[in-house]
């Protein structure tokens, strides 16, 4: 990825940032499909430069934060051009400042992996992953019904104790932004997860600019 574009939430009193994420990101989604691959895919990454993980301070859990920029990075400049983030994104323009293309820095040294997080709820494969920690940590051999039986009781008392106590999920941690279905009559969460990474992975991305495996730089 060697160019980018930068987007930056312009703080206003008659509009939260919740509500500019989410315009601004119906929109990106739009452009992306617009440029996708046969198979579905982007060759345009995101990241957020001022995201914050979730976290637990002084036994205090803190929820993670998008920040107020956005990045699209692309391999040249004309792809960039092509997606024509300013034309996407001009009925934003009081809620938005959007840069012009730039070259990436050349000593980025950091790279990150920004993914949608996602609870794992196959029920079937996180059973056998409980059976299989019941023999490893407790030397317990149990039946798949017993499993299941086991993780029930759990999810009950876990339950509990969070209307209790009112906590909220890890899931819930995740900064997220609230996206509309095509169809216009499903609201859901789109939770990002920024991961820190070593090394920079090529390939490409969904047309929410995210990936499981692919990299965008980070500075």
């Amino acid at each position: 990825m060697r160019f980018y574009q930068e987007i930056t939430l312009i703080e206003t009193l008659d509009a939260s940032p919740y509500f500019i994420w989410s315009k601004l990101y119906t929109q990106l989604h739009l452009a992306l499909v617009e440029q996708q691959n046969s198979d579905k895919t982007v060759n345009f990454g995101v990241s957020f430069p001022n995201y914050v993980a979730p976290r637990i301070e002084q036994d205090e859990k803190r929820r993670g934060s998008l920040g107020n920029k956005l990045r699209v990075f692309a391999s040249s400049a004309e792809e960039l051009q092509r997606l024509n983030l300013h034309k996407w994104l001009e009925r934003l323009a009081d809620y938005l400042h959007v840069r012009s293309i730039q070259p990436v820095p050349a000593t980025t040294p950091e790279h990150v992996l920004v993914k949608r997080y996602r609870v794992d709820i196959n029920l079937d494969r996180l059973t056998r992953r409980f059976i299989r920690r019941k023999e490893q940590r407790e030397g317990i051999q149990i039946t798949f019904k017993e499993a299941r039986k086991l993780q029930n009781q759990r999810y009950a008392e876990n339950q509990k104790a969070q209307q209790e106590g009112n906590t909220r999920s890890k899931a819930e941690d995740f900064p997220y932004i609230k996206m509309q279905s095509f169809s216009g009559e499903k609201e859901f969460s789109l939770q990002i997860q920024q991961i820190p990474v070593r090394e920079s992975v090529q390939g490409t991305f969904s047309t929410y600019g995210l990936s499981n495996h692919a990299t965008v730089p980070h500075w």
